[in-house]
């Protein structure tokens, strides 16, 4: 796969072909398994987990993160009161306001935090439910505390921030479990690419509590189990 000079240049470019059927959009936000788009039960139990995780209801607005073409996205609005969605993938939210849309979804383009900067300018409540849902990857410990600094300043002191599918650092050789993959994977490392061809960063359980300590925030990790994954953690990030 192509190095990219950032993970947005990545995202513009993955999977441009037009969108026919759902197959496609489980293929245009990676949503697979074996290179076969994830089972439709499987999803289903991924959504209503989160759903559950975030004690979602009609009273409760979501913040989605990196939300990609609203494949997930058009489920969440079908619990929660209104879901505001952006990911900064311009044919990624084209393809959710064709597909994807219900008129409690509010698709954004535009860069995570430049949004959440700009959200008190646009919206006159304080949410308290957001959700990243497989994208920790594309991201550093720096932006991390970023966006936490960023819901903290526009959220109510009660917020639930649900960070999804994070590779863990000490389950990658669950991922790599053949020796071929192995060496690609560290070939990779010592070429600099960053990419993992695809797979980003492998986030290490100390880092998440170093920050959420350094805001003062509550957290837990939890390793997700097969058929899901048996090498990415799901972290629940909360004020009070």
């Amino acid at each position: 796969m192509e190095q990219f000079t950032n993970w947005e240049k990545f995202w513009q470019e993955w999977y441009k072909k037009e969108v026919e059927t759902e197959a496609d959009l489980y293929y245009q936000v990676a949503k697979t398994i074996n290179k076969e788009p994830i089972r439709k039960e499987i999803f289903d139990l991924i959504n209503t987990n989160i759903c559950e995780i975030l004690a979602l209801d009609k009273n409760e607005n979501l913040v989605e993160f990196c939300c990609g073409n609203g494949l997930c996205t058009f489920d969440f609005s079908k619990v929660a009161r209104q879901v505001i969605a952006v990911d900064y993938s311009q044919h990624l939210i084209e393809t959710a306001r064709k597909h994807k849309s219900a008129p409690n979804i509010t698709y954004h383009l535009a860069n995570i935090c430049d949004f959440l900067e700009g959200f008190k300018a646009e919206y006159d409540f304080q949410p308290r439910r957001f959700l990243m849902n497989d994208s920790l990857a594309y991201f550093e410990t720096t932006d991390l505390e970023r966006i936490l600094r960023s819901i903290i300043s526009i959220s109510s002191p009660d917020f639930r921030f649900l960070i999804r599918g994070v590779p863990n650092d000490e389950l990658k050789w669950n991922f790599y479990n053949t020796e071929e993959r192995k060496q690609k994977y560290l070939d990779g490392v010592a070429s600099g690419d960053y990419t993992n061809a695809g797979m980003g960063r492998w986030w290490k359980p100390s880092e998440i509590e170093t920050v959420c300590a350094g805001l003062h925030l509550k957290f837990s990790i939890r390793n997700q189990v097969p058929p899901i994954s048996n090498y990415r953690m799901d972290i629940l990030i909360s004020g009070k």
